[in-house]
């Protein structure tokens, strides 16, 4: 349990990382961003192991379906966070 623990925490911070180099800014999201890649991270795995997606396997963990779920669910809380109504100014 412990390796997968810690392929999930180096995953999950490297789609992080190159999600935000990606998109270029360092803004309030990204404690978010760094939860929903977890849970990506977490929910990639899950269904690259049910799926029996071979293309790419560590033991019992799958980085590639990892990688690309993580990286729809950033894309997703960004994109949900941008549809957000604005805070009213006072």
């Amino acid at each position: 349990m412990t390796p997968w623990l810690v392929w999930v925490a180096f995953v999950a911070a490297i789609n992080l990382f190159v999600f935000v180099a990606i998109r270029g800014t360092w803004g309030r999201l990204v404690p978010v961003l760094a939860i929903v890649s977890l849970v990506g991270v977490v929910v990639g795995d899950a269904v690259g192991g049910r799926a029996g997606l071979e293309l790419l396997r560590i033991g019992d963990f799958h980085p590639l379906t990892a990688s690309v779920v993580a990286q729809l669910a950033m894309a997703a809380t960004v994109l949900l966070g941008a549809l957000a109504p604005a805070a009213p100014e006072d």
